[in-house]
């Protein structure tokens, strides 16, 4: 049976699609839901007109994230943190941290989610780190973790006298 896709379905495609489905998906789950329309001209006319307008959107995405990728690649983000002899962090350096650091330097928000860090930055040193776009574009930041020095106290011996 084909059906056209009123909504994105991941494992079907995309929005305005025509798909092939088994009859009883299309019948009793997709057309009952309102995820899928029936292939008719009138429809086929409506949803090629939603396709255009997605594509435009899904390309201007595109291009804005290409620009800020532009932007964000090679951009070297430093952090001051507390640190052991061992150089191992009191405090670590989050997904959060990053995406605020970022944000404060070039007033771009995103999403903790687009910053690709397997597990929470613990040590000194410098690190690569990818933030993730839009689908497959992203930029490659790097994370300097530098030790914040213990302040002296602001007094000053006089000893000439």
């Amino acid at each position: 049976m084909e059906v056209i896709l009123t909504e994105g379905i991941e494992s079907l495609g995309e929005v305005g699609e025509i798909v092939e489905v088994a009859d009883g998906y299309g019948r009793n789950y997709l057309l009952p839901k309102g995820l899928a329309v029936e292939p008719t001209v009138g429809n086929r006319r409506r949803y090629e007109k939603v396709r255009k307008e997605i594509s435009k959107k899904k390309e201007e995405r595109r291009e804005r994230a290409q620009e800020l990728s532009d932007k964000l690649d090679g951009l070297v983000v430093t952090f001051t943190r507390k640190a052991q002899e061992e150089q191992h962090l009191y405090g670590s350096v989050r997904k959060g941290d990053i995406v605020s650091a970022l944000e404060e330097e070039t007033g771009v928000g995103l999403d903790p989610g687009s910053v690709k860090l397997d597990e929470p930055i613990e040590e000194l040193g410098q690190f690569g780190v990818e933030v993730r776009l839009y689908e497959d574009i992203h930029a490659n930041i790097r994370v300097n973790v530098v030790e914040e020095l213990e302040e002296e106290s602001g007094e000053v011996e006089d000893t000439e006298e």
